[in-house]
């Protein structure tokens, strides 16, 4: 049965939650169940307060080829084409935007189209040496979409951006990390070591701290500094009510290291 899912669910009891991509006979292609899979999956994980990380990765040698060529065709008005990506694949990007929990991919193999945009709605991606990416879109007479225009530029600059765009060329793990697109890139036999070791690290910090600022710092681009300042010193001011905050304090003050979420 596991095999006919299109998304794997794996928890662990440090709060971290697996998400895997699972349809390596077709690079893990976005076809509508993996649409609809993908966003029950991240609901779940979502509204679960037991699980503090996300590692969204791909099974077999793709993280994600993009969307399925094969569902590309048919006779569908705009409207319908349209509403198909809002309900479901827009839906998910968002809830990885929104939700207060880091959410890590691990790319291990393919990464392009909607499957490059995917890994870059994460908040920090790491990548295998084997790993590409690509703004692959062009190469089939379309933009890019998965909010790859909103991510992209954010990541890497305007001007690279648009080439990458442009061209739709493939670049490889070390490259992305040289451009900015990629935090870190290990050799394909650690990256989910390695995924796995920052998720459990992050999941036993100060996670509702964490959280928050995940959500400051997307929300920083559209704040002038102003603003930033106003947000920050209301925020700050309920971080520092909370059990972590006083446990970092204690821990600091008694030279120890701090026992977060107990």
């Amino acid at each position: 049965m596991m095999e006919d899912k299109t998304v794997l669910l794996e928890t662990t009891d440090q709060g971290v939650a697996i998400v895997t991509l699972n349809r390596p006979r077709a690079m893990n292609a976005i076809n509508t169940d993996l649409k609809i899979e993908l966003l029950d999956v991240m609901r779940q994980v979502s509204s679960d307060p037991k699980l503090k990380v996300v590692v969204l990765t791909g099974a077999g040698r793709a993280f994600c080829a993009g969307g399925d060529v094969k569902e590309m065709g048919g006779e569908r008005t705009p409207v319908e084409r349209r509403d198909t990506m809002r309900n479901y694949l827009h839906e998910t990007l968002l809830l990885m935007h929104k939700m207060e929990k880091p959410v890590i991919a691990a790319v291990n193999g393919f990464a392009v189209g909607a499957g490059c945009n995917l890994a870059m709605a994460a908040d920090i991606i790491l990548a295998s040496d084997e790993a590409t990416f690509a703004q692959i879109f062009v190469k089939v007479g379309l933009v890019p979409d998965a909010g790859g225009f909103y991510l992209l530029p954010r990541l890497v600059g305007m001007p690279k951006a648009k080439e990458l765009v442009f061209r739709g060329n493939k670049i490889d793990a070390r490259e992305a990390e040289r451009i900015g697109m990629v935090n870190a890139v290990f050799p394909a036999g650690e990256l989910m070591d390695q995924a796995h070791a920052m998720a459990r690290e992050l999941a036993h910090g100060p996670t509702k701290a964490i959280g928050i600022a995940k959500t400051m710092l997307n929300q920083s681009a559209e704040m002038n500094f102003a603003s930033a300042l106003d947000y920050e010193a209301a925020v700050q001011a309920i971080v520092a009510t909370t059990d972590d905050h006083r446990e970092g304090v204690k821990a600091f003050a008694e030279k120890r290291m701090p026992k977060f979420g107990k």
